[in-house]
């Protein structure tokens, strides 16, 4: 029972102190403490490399710890393994060898100094240009994280996608205007700012444009409805769900896009859904917004065209650009080796190059490169 009203308390805490990155640290620090951890690292990176990474530390002095994010996080060969986790609650030692690890001048210089030996990390937004992860860490004397508190941070992690994912889009919007509904306008996606019956608060452009189109998208008489009624409904009980679940009410335990085709021209779309803060927003109107319904299209990238950006970005052959995705995505080179039915020996020989094109010696360091130059997904 104990364990349910603190969880409840974290989710309402999440969708407060996402959008003030200040309250980080504070929510931070519960977030660790809910699941057995000592020291908690928060951290927000800019997937276009044009923004300086946010991040908050706590149970550790942040000074110090700041060396270790800026110096050594990217020399960490557990990071293809975390990164090839999206959505998902792992114990990062458990993607590399432990005693090869123990040996490494990471582990050695920062892990065991730090007492953060064993992690519970968690990969879970990656949207507007924003990449977030979150991880719990602790020492050898207190053990490996359990089940049961894998469990409670996978509770959590739907929540943190859709606050955090929200933030990105607000983040990237509020850069280039200080007013909410300049800022909302300026931004590609559609965002609609609903109360919990899908009532109005505020529509930006690209909502408005898109209920111009033919997509079967209606912002008439103050509302917004799908003229296919099977979406329609399926956004209605996913709306009663978040909002349930954001005030503790429910457990969910995914939190994934809605993937819809509605209207004449069969265009897919993809809808997610953000409960917001319950401090005012400001919307200027009658209707109290709960909710940020966000709709983009739902064309998905192709892999070719993903290549063949890093191969332009990096002047690397085909074969290297294969590869280099498919590192960054966190494959195994004996996996791509089989995948593309070559020798060992020859993915070694690429992934050197990779290295002297990209400027990089590790292969941590260069998953975060590459991901620096290009939106690559994980799933």
């Amino acid at each position: 029972m104990q364990e349910l009203e603190v969880y409840s308390r974290l989710v309402g805490s999440i969708y407060d102190r996402t959008g003030q990155p200040e309250e980080w640290p504070a929510l931070l620090e519960d977030l660790t403490s809910f699941v057995g951890g000592r020291v908690g690292q928060l951290a927000v990176f800019s997937l276009d490399g044009t923004r300086k990474p946010m991040w908050a530390v706590s149970g550790f002095d942040r000074s110090q710890y700041r060396t270790f994010l800026y110096r050594h996080a990217t020399e960490d060969p557990r990071l293809p393994y975390i990164l090839s986790n999206q959505g998902k609650v792992i114990r990062a030692e458990e993607g590399v060898d432990a005693a090869e690890f123990r040996e490494t001048a990471l582990f050695k210089e920062v892990v065991r100094p730090f007492g953060i030996e064993n992690s519970l990390v968690t990969y879970f937004a990656k949207e507007a240009d924003v990449m977030a992860t979150l991880a719990a860490m602790r020492d050898d004397e207190a053990g490996p994280f359990q089940s049961a508190e894998v469990r409670r941070l996978a509770m959590l992690v739907p929540h943190l996608r859709r606050a955090f994912e929200f933030y990105a889009l607000m983040r990237q919007a509020s850069e280039r205007s200080s007013d909410l509904a300049s800022a909302l306008d300026l931004l590609d996606a559609a965002v609609i700012l609903t109360d919990s019956r899908l009532r109005i608060a505020h529509a930006n452009r690209a909502a408005e444009e898109l209920a111009k189109s033919r997509t079967g998208l209606s912002l008439e008489k103050g509302s917004l409805a799908l003229k296919d009624g099977q979406c329609s409904r399926r956004i209605a009980r996913a709306v009663s769900e978040a909002l349930a679940a954001a005030s503790g009410d429910a457990t969910i335990t995914q939190a994934d896009h809605i993937a819809i085709t509605c209207g004449e021209s069969g265009t897919p779309y993809r809808v997610s859904l953000h409960p917001l803060s319950k401090r005012p927003t400001g919307t200027g109107t009658r209707v109290k917004a709960e909710l940020a319904v966000v709709i983009r299209s739902g064309a998905p990238k192709t892999q070719d065209s993903s290549a063949g950006r890093l191969q332009r970005l990096f002047g690397l052959t085909y074969a290297e650009a294969n590869l280099a995705k498919a590192i960054a995505s966190g494959r195994s080179l004996n996996a791509h080796a089989q995948e593309r039915g070559i020798a060992i020996s020859t993915v070694r020989t690429q992934l050197r190059a990779l290295f002297a094109k990209t400027e990089t010696h590790r292969q941590g360091e260069l998953v975060a490169r590459l991901r620096e130059g290009l939106d690559i997904s994980l799933n």
